[in-house]
């Protein structure tokens, strides 16, 4: 189904840790199905792209979690619980990141869960989805 790879993985409660620590988590769990797509979770940078030429608004500064290779810029959003936002926050990142570095962006959204919908707009983006859980 689209090449994504459906993890059955129990995560307990992580949701009183929140940030950084929890993505680091998250992408732990789905190191395995992210080296199915030849990613390497340890080349994963934490940083943020500023807006220079205005294409959502001039100067903005938006964080972001991404690796560049010879080929390809990789983008990544991490969430417990991805909502419509994330579509947003992919769309803005691809846009960014393939003007200032003039190559092919990947993104891809890990979550333990996704709205169906939303796992319906991500792959309109061509989006990579891994998840664990789909909900209505």
């Amino acid at each position: 189904d689209g090449g994504q790879r459906k993890l059955s993985v129990e995560i307990g409660s992580f949701t009183s840790r929140a940030g950084k620590g929890l993505e680091k988590t998250i992408l732990n769990i789905y190191k395995k199905a992210l080296k199915l797509h030849h990613i390497d979770t340890t080349k994963i940078k934490h940083g943020s792209i500023v807006d220079e030429l205005g294409l959502i608004e001039k100067g903005r500064s938006f964080e972001i979690d991404f690796y560049e290779t010879n080929d390809y810029v990789y983008v990544f959003e991490v969430k417990n619980f991805a909502d419509e936002a994330v579509v947003d926050q992919i769309i803005i990142r691809k846009k960014l990141l393939e003007a200032k570095y003039k190559k092919p962006v990947k993104a891809f959204v890990v979550a333990n869960y996704v709205e169906k919908e939303v796992k319906q707009a991500l792959e309109k983006e061509g989006a990579e989805i891994i998840f664990s859980h789909e909900v209505e």
